[in-house]
């Protein structure tokens, strides 16, 4: 038979039969599949890919399934990656928050607020004004939405938010503005700030805008507008002079975060709490804790015991040396700075401390160092100098003029005449006793400074006698008369430090706040030069040549600058407090404040 095909019968069925045939095998459709794809060059169908099992070996279905389950792995880890990473906890509505305050509220209102801790406290969360000063960004506007200066510094415009409204839901307005400050200037209303506002005019410029008009540049201006405004029909139809005894001191309505709810009173009519509701319209944003309620206590350790015992749950200050009665693992300790100054303040004008060359020996007599350790447990920095440390210069002037040397002190006091005897602790002169006494506020942390240094000036034989005055005859008697041989006491310079209140000699007698009765005329220049200009560098040097004269008076032993002790149950979130200016500032961002949460993305 011949070998031929084209002899063989069938030789044609046979390829037929072959190309025809259904069983393919796996290294066909794999050529196939590769030349269908390269012919198309599209992305393989649903259907093409259903294939592709039947198209791998058994050792490449394992590396397909392995990375198939690999995938799926990644993919829900990025998912679940992503919703972590984008979902946080956020501040949420809800809550009540009880804070225990020493005194009694009389005048929620900025009229009058100034004279009271606990009524600035209030009216901080219920008034705004033009400015307000923020813990943590300074002085930033609160009602004034912008504000512009005139190159003299003597005129200051504001435009008003267009978004502020009273508690009443009406708008806040420039008739509102002009009507609070011309009730500051008038002496109808008996104001405390009467003084701070002389010789400035008011005067509406639109139906948003206000500007104020100064006789003279006064560069510290910007910082006095943070007196809260008051709403002019809740308060024109008064007779300015009753004013002060009016209920609604008591039932403000003001433009600021929270509002007036209720008081409750005991038997005596003595109001025990005061609580005030979050204001749903607040320009700032609404705040987070609900109601905010006040209870009053007559002396600090009621109000220690208080918050120990849970009835409330935070306490506006608390002394140094008391802090660690409170803490424990629900309670959070709050430190921020404050712009104050705490000095002796001799009364050069009455008896023996009318001796310059005494003043000197006495402040020598004082250890400033073991005051800060060991009565204020380190939350204070020592200071030499009335003027404030952001206004200071790296010189000499600054330096400590008297540096505490008991043995000095001794040696001084001798020259004096002031003889200390065999057998005796106290040195006399003649007939006369070295006794001096010393008046201070009754709180428990100056008078725990002035038993300081009644022991410190033992050492070098002066008996000093520690006077304590209830706070309000303090201010409404001691300061007015200006009964004291020698005043302990902190001033508040505010936010853009002022030493004319202070250290001028117009300010000697009330209601000056010149508490030495310190009077140099190169001073009173160099004060009044100061504040007409807001260069920085200009104002250190003339406050450098102040510092000068002050210190070869010695009209003031200037001690320390304290921080202020807050405390508050942990339970309050979003509290953030680096510096106030005064105590009422630590609500400065209260509408931050929260103590429910909720879970939601990251916006």
């Amino acid at each position: 038979m011949s070998d031929d095909k084209s002899n063989n019968p069938f030789s044609r069925f046979k390829k037929r039969s072959h190309k025809s045939s259904p069983v393919k095998s796996g290294a066909e459709h794999k050529k196939r599949f590769l030349r269908a794809q390269k012919a198309t060059r599209r992305f393989p169908s649903f259907a093409q890919w259903a294939h592709l099992p039947r198209l791998l070996k058994s050792p490449e279905k394992i590396l397909l399934n392995a990375a198939s389950i690999l995938g799926a792995i990644s993919i829900a880890a990025l998912l679940v990656w992503g919703y972590t990473t984008n979902l946080s906890v956020q501040p949420a509505r809800g809550g009540s928050y009880t804070e225990g305050l020493v005194g009694s509220p009389q005048f929620i209102n900025p009229l009058y607020s100034s004279a009271s801790s606990v009524d600035q406290d209030i009216a901080r969360l219920v008034y705004s004004g033009l400015m307000k000063w923020d813990p943590t960004a300074g002085l930033i506007p609160d009602l004034a939405e912008s504000y512009t200066i005139s190159e003299d510094e003597t005129v200051y415009t504001f435009s008003l938010r267009s978004d502020a409204t009273w508690h009443d839901g009406t708008a806040v307005s420039p008739r509102d503005v002009i009507f609070t400050f011309n009730a500051l200037q008038s002496p109808e209303y008996r104001s405390p700030l009467l003084g701070s506002f002389q010789g400035v005019s008011i005067e509406q410029v639109d139906e948003r805008t206000v500007s104020f008009i100064l006789d003279e540049s006064f560069a510290p201006f910007l910082s006095t507008l943070s007196v809260g405004i008051m709403p002019a029909d809740y308060w024109g139809d008064l007779d300015p002079q009753t004013t002060r005894l009016a209920e609604r001191n008591l039932r403000p309505i003001g433009s600021g975060p929270y509002e007036f709810s209720e008081f409750e009173k005991d038997k005596r009519g003595v109001i025990q709490s005061y609580t005030l509701m979050r204001y749903p319209k607040y320009y700032g944003g609404p705040a987070y804790i609900e109601d905010i309620t006040f209870k009053f206590y007559p002396t600090v350790e009621a109000g220690i015991e208080a918050i120990k015992s849970k009835r409330v749950e935070g306490l506006a200050v608390v002394p140094k040396d008391r802090v660690e009665e409170v803490e424990n693992s629900d309670i959070q300790v709050l430190n921020p700075s404050l712009p104050q100054t705490t000095a002796l303040f001799f009364n050069i004008k009455k008896g023996l401390l009318t001796d310059t060359k005494l003043r000197k020996a006495l402040a020598i007599a004082t250890d400033k160092d073991v005051i800060v350790d060991e009565v204020l447990n380190g939350e204070a920095e020592v200071t030499h100098t009335p003027v404030a440390s952001n206004y200071t210069k790296e010189t000499t002037a600054y330096d400590n003029p008297t540096p505490f040397n008991i043995d000095q002190a001794r040696t001084q006091l001798n020259e004096l005449g002031w003889t200390l005897h065999e057998g005796e602790e106290i040195r006399r002169k003649g007939e006369t006793s070295l006794e001096l006494t010393i008046t201070t506020v009754d709180e428990t942390e100056t008078v725990a400074v002035a038993n300081n240094i009644v022991e410190q000036w033992k050492l070098a034989g002066v008996r000093a006698n520690v006077r304590t005055i209830d706070p309000s005859v303090f201010r409404n008697e001691v300061l007015v008369d200006r009964d004291y041989e020698i005043l302990l006491s902190g001033i508040l310079m505010g936010s853009d430090p002022d030493l004319y209140p202070f250290w001028h000699s117009s300010q000697i007698a009330h209601p000056g706040l010149n508490l030495s009765q310190f009077g140099n005329r190169t001073a009173d220049e160099a004060i009044e030069s100061a504040r007409q200009t807001s260069d920085i560098e200009t104002r250190k040097d003339l406050y450098e040549e102040l510092t000068v004269i002050v210190n070869e008076v010695v009209p003031a032993v200037f001690l320390y600058r304290p921080t202020y002790t807050y405390v508050t149950n942990d339970k309050i979130n979003g509290i953030d407090l680096d510096a106030i200016v005064s105590p009422a500032d630590r609500f400065g961002q209260i509408n931050q404040w929260f103590i429910k949460t909720k879970k939601g993305f990251k916006r």
